[in-house]
């Protein structure tokens, strides 16, 4: 009672109130809600009018209590985790017992690259990074790759780690079906994606993270998703408690997750200032900075202690009391309440019915912050009093020092923790401390650091306790208190003799995988498992899957012995058994029933843990979001990473600074500074086909071709019998059906209803689509005289492509035998085997092949330079009928004597026609078969056997692109250059003609809508994945890098930095200038001052150096000065888009042309803008534009 008059008696003297008598309602309120916090009781406001003096509260308050009674007990019979350094629980607590930081430094390309731009100068941060956050096993999970490829990583690790605690707790997932099974899970963050299409939004949608989990296990019971910032899983586990206990579920999983999926991630947190300057996280440490990112996943499988008694589970804790609130009104929104945290505290302590010096353990909050971790101790302190005069007792840790912060994981793991700890017995040392902060009074506190590891002695009842905290930025904070269960006396020993072990996957390679692990396991840490309670957790423990085997042995070694013979292939067919074993053996074969309860009758046998199933690993790497590429200045003396260094003479595309993994390896001297100048040169010397008017009419042509292929696409099906009227309706499906479209078309036939959606002749509605009036106004039938006055009128505008309209016509006439299976689509593109079709398309590309060429020769010219004795080899991956083949080799002819050139191809018809083409004028060529989506080792390449490798609209005609150019690399020496020439926006003719083949849909990852193709942007990303570094991107057009239409890619194999001085680039002076300006200002053209613009320079440029001269109130201004250093700002920048409005009818971002720095890095913007905005601009600006 005293202690309860205590209660009373703060809450009013915290109110400021000398008597409760005649309280008006807020402040009636104000008081029962600190009382409820403290005592963790549920009174109303009106019981204050009802008991007007505290001795009379107080009485009443200890009835409610004595009323309700002890509360039930939450077990934990299952638990999983993956976090930085750590694959399972096992590794986890092997780097909680010994203390280890497991952080590291970030080397994902685009993060490193991002960070250094935005951070110039900084120390790359350190995290926590998850293993294998790109693995997955989508086959298990019964999902497709291409939605595997846009899901979350976070989403995909929360379904492995989920199943992988229902398997802890020995739970056959498929009983869970259709019960009460809730899912509570903490998550944070919405990760930008590559695309927003229905994939990528569900793919990051946390609700949806959560009922996917509950959709894949046909679950019953309440889905949640829980965002509280830092205390969201610990919030989840205080709800999941209560779910339970309220009887609205029978079990839960519950837990968080969180992936740092996004570069952007390190750099809020460094603009935030929380992070670690000296990065490490050091709770409660005098040299504690801040607080370091972390990566992890944990789940727990929760039931009610009663269920889990009486089914005989195996129980890691249990859950005593917890509870949430919220910190109110601060000094800040994201700052902490010490009276807050101090009444959650006490408040679950209090319905724990733990004593306060019985609390063996405290896992603090702890994030290593100057401000956070003082408030926590202070809040421990206050919540203490009263409870116990001791102090230093309890000692006090946060995992945070060894994983990092896991943000939405973090209270969860700080759970496993302790209950990782309960069953070792053992106290774990903190990580990263040394001498207390001089911040936190420990003399007061009850808590001290464990600054090594120690028994964890139990309390007079004979159990251990603990606490764990977590509290969000967003000012929820959650807190519960932990005891171990111990383990009840086994009734009788486990019965000994022969015993029926069955094992079962998805697949059969993945079946020998999971006996490996088992016989691993039974040689190791489970050597002295009890073969009963193997046997018996395999029985009723594990989801029954259709590729099947059991052993029967007598020991834990018999057992092993076996599993490593299903391992390596060997039968598994038990012999000789008795009656009850040779059925249940029988009926598990056949995939009937198997009552496992008759194998056991008159033993007691538990279930344990074992081995959790071995997923398929499947790689999905994160593709980041694309964006428009950002020019600046880089450092003069930094090695650069020009994406299109050679644009910057024609006016396109970015640069950046190089990052680690752009860099070269030793000893490797880089030719990219040679090739950055060939293809300035190269683009400088055919300003017809790189200016504006180039873009615009390869814009208009482009339009012209499209409009051409909606026409006979549409004509084509009309004589298949759809598309005749307005108004007629299908789904895919229904059109397949109509049609009879054979299986090995159905993702093309999609591809063709998109693109006729995309043109306005159909229009989405519901799940299918509808002919519109556009469409019913195209009258035009497949006739021959249609098609030829349809074919004819571009022809006559545009005779270079007769090969185009050729190849589209041939398709489109046979779309009805082809999509029907009657004629297979090589017969169309390859008659009688022969090239004549594809011909006028494959070597109509003179102008990027040209380029390509060109790189190729000038690389191995500067190759030969620096090493002439070594031959140069180059590879030709997919060569086809030579299209860039016949442009590269006299290329190369200079240096016959000194280059080897392989033409490759999957095709061996391919082949022989490269070698009878361009074989006897060429005696360096060479040719093999080589499939590049499989290892080039095992097809009898040498690994790093090539200076150069080639592609030219191939790779992306591949089902993985991270795979695919893993084997690309795997070809290339150090230092060595691959090289590809891909169309890297989608048009439809490629769609309708090349998209007959089944290999253009065979793709399983992320690619741009509508087809296999890759942007520019995603081509970058891609490459720097595979851990080739420098990447450039080129384009023959004016166009922004992510409208390019085809660009030209290359990057070089790479690894540390090599000391040699580059060789000088033979180009003119002002083409190297473009290409690798210097820190604020490039260097003057053949050494004079800054040159004004010209006309001579562009228009565009004179036009924008104008516009900047006139705002600052300079005489001119030169193309590469810097708008920054000359005095400009966002205001006069602001200034500059309203002059530019004046001569174009165009909206200019203001961030854009800030962010731009150079006159000619300003006039690219506005040019990439006037082309995205052709069709809008009236015919006299364009007109202007063109003069």
């Amino acid at each position: 009672m005293s202690e309860i008059v205590r209660v009373v008696e703060e809450a009013a003297a915290k109110l400021n109130l000398t008597t409760i008598a005649g309280l008006d309602l807020a402040r009636s309120v104000s008081l029962v809600e600190a009382i409820n916090t403290e005592l963790g009781t549920n009174l109303s406001s009106g019981v204050v009018a009802d008991h007007p003096d505290i001795g009379r509260l107080a009485a009443h308050v200890e009835s409610v209590l004595a009323a309700q009674g002890p509360q039930e007990e939450v077990a934990i019979v299952g638990l999983h985790c993956r976090t930085g350094g750590a694959a399972g629980p096992e590794e986890f607590w092997d780097l909680v017992r010994e203390g280890r930081d497991v952080t590291r430094e970030i080397d994902d390309p685009v993060a490193v690259r991002m960070f250094q731009e935005a951070f110039p100068g900084a120390a790359l941060p350190r995290y926590g990074a998850m293993p294998d956050t790109d693995a997955f096993d989508p086959g298990f999970f019964r999902i497709a790759p291409t939605e595997a490829a846009a899901m979350d990583a976070a989403q995909r690790v929360l379904l492995e780690s989920s199943y992988h605690a229902l398997e802890d707790a020995a739970i056959d997932a498929a009983t869970l079906r259709g019960q009460r099974v809730g899912t509570v899970v903490g998550t944070t963050g919405l990760a930008p994606q590559a695309e927003y299409n229905a994939h990528s939004l569900l793919g990051s949608d946390t609700s949806v993270m959560v009922s996917r989990l509950a959709y894949h296990l046909d679950l019953a019971g309440p889905a949640l998703a829980m965002d509280t910032a830092c205390s969201s899983s610990l919030v989840a586990l205080d709800l999941a408690a209560r779910l339970l206990l309220s009887d609205e579920a029978d079990l839960v999983l519950a837990g968080g997750v969180y992936a740092a999926n996004h570069p952007g991630v390190f750099l809020t947190m460094q603009s935030l200032g929380t992070v670690s300057g000296t990065r490490r996280c050091r709770p409660f440490d005098a040299a504690a900075d801040g607080m370091l990112v972390g990566e992890g996943v944990g789940m727990l499988v929760l039931k009610r202690l009663s269920d889990a008694l009486r089914d005989n589970d195996r129980v890691h804790g249990v859950i005593r009391a917890s509870g949430t609130n919220q910190d109110g009104r601060t000094s800040g929104i994201t700052a902490p309440s010490t009276q807050a945290q101090a009444g959650l505290l006490r408040g679950v302590l209090n319905r724990s019915g733990v004593a306060a010096e019985d609390l063996g353990y405290f896992e603090a909050h702890g994030t290593g912050t100057t401000l956070g971790d003082p408030i926590e101790i202070a809040g421990i302190t206050s919540a203490f009093e009263g409870l116990t005069d001791r102090t230093g007792y309890c000692p006090i840790g946060s995992v945070k020092a060894n994983i990092g912060h896991t943000m939405g994981a973090a209270g969860v793991l700080g759970v496993i923790k302790v209950l990782l700890s309960m069953r070792a017995g053992a106290v774990p040392p903190a990580a990263n401390f040394s001498t207390p902060s001089p911040h936190i009074d420990f003399s007061a506190a009850p808590v001290r650091v464990a600054t090594e590891e120690s028994a964890w002695v139990p309390g007079p009842d004979g159990r251990r306790h603990a606490a764990v905290s977590s509290f969000g930025y967003s000012g929820t904070n959650a807190h519960l208190v932990l005891s171990d269960l111990p383990a009840p006396a086994r009734p009788q020993a486990a019965r000994p003799g022969r015993h029926l072990v069955p094992l079962s996957a998805r697949s059969e390679e993945r079946l020998r995988a999971k006996a490996a692990e088992l016989a691993t396991a039974l040689r190791g840490p489970l050597a002295g498992a009890d073969l009963a309670d193997v046997a018996y957790t395999l029985q009723v423990g594990r989801e029954a899957m259709a590729q099947r085997a059991a052993v029967v042995a007598d020991s834990t070694a018999e057992l092993a012995d076996r599993l490593e013979g299903i391992a390596a292939g060997e039968s598994a067919e038990p012999q000789d058994l008795a009656p009850p074993l040779a059925e249940a053996a029988r009926q598990w074969a056949a995939g009937e029933p198997v009552s496992w309860a008759r194998l056991h009758l008159g033993a007691a046998p538990r279930r344990i843990g074992l081995p959790g199933y071995p997923f398929e690993r499947h790689r999905y790497p994160h593709v980041w979001a694309d964006g428009t590429p950002i020019e600046r200045p880089t450092d003069g003396s930094a090695p650069m990473s020009p994406a299109a260094s050679a644009d910057s003479a024609r006016g396109g595309g970015s640069a950046q600074p190089a990052g680690p993994a752009e860099e070269t390896a030793p000893g490797v001297p880089s030719v990219l500074p040679e090739l950055d100048a060939a293809a300035a040169a190269h683009l400088a010397e055919h300003p017809d086909r790189t200016s504006l008017r180039a873009a615009l009419e390869a814009e208009e042509l482009a339009d012209e071709l499209a409009a051409l292929c909606e026409q006979l696409l549409l004509a084509s099906l009309r004589r298949m019998g759809v598309f005749a009227a307005a108004g007629e309706r299908y789904t895919v499906q229904e059109l397949i059906g109509r049609l009879g479209v054979v299986a090995e078309h159905h993702r093309q036939l999609a591809g063709l209803v998109r693109l006729l959606v995309d043109a306005g002749h159909l229009a989405e509605d519901g799940d299918g689509f509808v002919t519109t009036e556009r469409c019913a106004a195209a009258t035009l039938q497949w006739e021959e005289t249609e098609v030829d006055r349809l074919t004819g009128g571009l022809l006559e505008r545009r005779p270079e492509m007769a090969g185009f309209a050729k190849l589209l016509t041939t398709c489109l006439d046979a779309y009805p035998d082809v999509l029907t299976g009657k004629r297979k689509a090589h017969e169309v593109l390859f008659p009688d085997g022969s090239f004549t079709a594809v011909e006028g398309v494959y070597h109509s590309d003179q102008d990027a092949n040209a380029l390509v060429a060109r790189l190729v020769a000038d690389y191995t010219a500067a190759r030969l330079e620096r090493d002439p004795e070594v031959p140069v080899a180059v590879v030709e991956v997919g060569a086809g009928t030579g299209g860039t083949t016949a442009s590269v080799l006299p290329a190369l002819s200079p240096y016959s004597d000194r280059v080897r050139y392989t033409y490759t191809d999957i095709s061996r018809g391919f082949t022989r026609y490269g070698a009878d083409r361009y074989g006897s004028e060429h005696d360096f060529l060479d040719t093999a078969v080589l499939d590049i989506e499989r290892p080039a080792a095992a097809q009898g390449f040498a690994g790093g056997e090539y200076d150069v490798v080639l592609a030219t609209n191939v790779l992306h005609a591949t089902a993985r692109i991270d795979r695919t150019l893993a084997n690309a690399r795997s070809l290339l020496r150090p230092g060595g250059i691959l090289i590809l020439l891909e169309v890297t926006r989608v048009q439809p003719f490629p769609t309708l003609t090349f998209g007959l083949m089944p290999g253009w849909w065979s793709f399983e990852d992320t690619r741009l809508p509508n087809g296999p193709l890759l942007s520019a942007p995603m081509w970058r990303q891609a490459l720097e994945r595979a851990g080739l570094g420098s990447v450039r991107a080129y384009s023959l057009l004016a166009t922004r890098e992510d409208r390019a239409l085809e660009s030209v890619l290359l990057a070089e194999n790479a690894g540390a930095t090599d000391t040699a001085a580059p060789v000088e680039p033979a180009v003119p002076a002002a083409a190297a200038t473009a290409t690798a300006p210097a820190a604020g200002r490039a260097a003057a053209p053949d050494g004079g001052g800054a040159a004004p613009a010209t006309a001579e320079g562009g228009a565009l440029e004179a036009m924008v150096a104008e516009a900047v001269a006139e705002v600052l109130g300079l005489a001119s201004v030169a193309p590469a000065d810097d708008f920054h250093e000359l005095g400009g700002d966002s205001i006069l920048a602001t200034q500059v888009i309203s002059r530019l409005r004046d001569h174009f009818p165009i909206e200019l971002d203001l961030g854009g042309l800030f962010e731009a720095g150079t006159v000619a890095a300003m006039a690219r913007l506005v040019e990439a803008e006037l082309v995205d905005r052709i069709d809008e601009l009236p015919e006299s600006v364009v007109a202007d534009m063109l003069a």
